[in-house]
């Protein structure tokens, strides 16, 4: 079958799933390339972050912190809360959302995280509104409490893909939604930006968001983090912590091209994937927290300048070998005009991919304070 009629084929299912014209354009582009291969970087344009690059979270109640948190306090009326809200349980042996799995002490992801914001809008006296960038498959759910809690919630729909054969780049065909995956979370930026989200954001005055995964309790919104974006004039600041030897995998930030970027692991040339696991080397990875100048994010959206490095992510779906198309949220990186990272302390990490993970965030190691906040007990630390 030519090219051109099999684009016409997929192009006709995307957009019957109710694909933009404009996301379809991308996901037809980035199959094109599979034929030359995967998009491997060149490993002698690498250098990793010095650990003097990465300015360290202020310790808790120092002159820095204050000021910090002084400076933020006054922005946090400009601050938007954002989750991505689109996974399954699968991993965890379940088929239901993800954010309505019970996390601790009987109440859900999504209520925590909705508790964190109305607690913090109390505390502080602000109106920060959730923003839930949804999934095919959850979307149905939150739609029920958006407008019935006294917090503000607004919602969009995050892309999806058609699955392509390894063997002959057609589209998987089962009839199935297994033929379907999500975008990646790099799809972020285009689906936020298409929902008119950015537009409405900004013109009610709002100017700054927090994006963090939903499954990651320990994500809450930090007026500290805010003013050390602020103070450091930066329009994209990652939030990044310490690596572990269970973190060898983690995306890491490096110069590429003497220009601070994203590298994940599925980039990395097979040979060079040792030297990409040691934690000595790349100190730091990427914990997805990120916080984003929606000015800055509106005028690279305008000029076309999202330009994010595709992944193919290989899994075995229905006896077949199939390529996912993916791009990653925090590969952004590298299209901001002043980017920047902040070493965090791990407590600002503990996301739940795993039964054990979920079994040790039920465990009596973490709490939950009068602000809905996670908590790791002192004498578990």
């Amino acid at each position: 079958m030519k090219i051109n009629n099999i684009e016409d084929i997929i192009r006709r299912r995307m957009a019957k799933r109710g694909i933009r014209p404009q996301d379809i354009d991308f996901f037809l582009a980035a199959r094109r390339l599979m034929d030359g291969g995967e998009e491997i970087i060149d490993w002698e344009k690498i250098a990793p972050i010095s650990k003097t690059f990465v300015p360290n979270f202020p310790d808790k109640g120092s002159g820095d912190y204050l000021g910090l948190k002084e400076l933020g306090g006054q922005f946090l009326s400009q601050c938007a809360v954002l989750k991505l809200n689109g996974g399954r349980s699968t991993t965890m042996g379940g088929q239901v959302p993800k954010c309505m799995i019970e996390a601790k002490d009987g109440i859900s992801f999504l209520d925590i995280v909705m508790r964190q914001i109305m607690a913090a809008n109390d505390h502080y006296n602000v109106e920060i509104p959730l923003i839930l960038m949804n999934s095919f498959f959850t979307d149905h759910v939150t739609e029920k409490i958006v407008g019935q809690t006294p917090l503000i919630i607004m919602n969009f729909i995050q892309n999806e893909y058609p699955r392509i054969r390894e063997d002959n780049f057609m589209p998987l065909d089962t009839g199935g939604e297994m033929d379907w995956c999500p975008a990646g979370h790099g799809d972020f930026y285009t689906s936020f930006y298409g929902s008119g989200l950015v537009d409405s954001l900004l013109e009610l005055g709002l100017r700054f968001v927090f994006v963090s995964n939903i499954d990651n309790l320990s994500a809450e919104i930090s007026p500290v983090i805010l003013g050390a974006m602020i103070a450091e004039h930066k329009d994209f600041l990652m939030e990044v912590t310490a690596k572990t030897p269970q973190d060898v995998k983690g995306g890491a930030p490096v110069f590429y091209n003497k220009q601070l970027s994203l590298l994940e692991i599925a980039q990395v040339p097979e040979k060079h994937r040792s030297e990409f696991k040691d934690i000595e080397r790349f100190r730091h990875f990427n914990t997805n927290n990120l916080w984003i100048d929606l000015v800055s994010l509106k005028k690279i959206m305008d000029e076309g300048r999202m330009k994010l490095p595709i992944i193919q992510n290989r899994k075995t779906i229905c006896d077949t070998e199939i390529i996912q198309i993916e791009t990653a949220m925090g590969a952004a990186l590298n299209c901001f005009d002043r980017p920047g990272l902040l070493n965090v302390p791990r407590s600002r990490f503990a996301p739940v991919k795993k039964i054990s993970d979920l079994e040790r965030l039920q465990s009596d190691h973490f709490y939950i304070d009068d602000h809905y906040r996670l908590r790791l007990k002192d004498q578990r630390a």
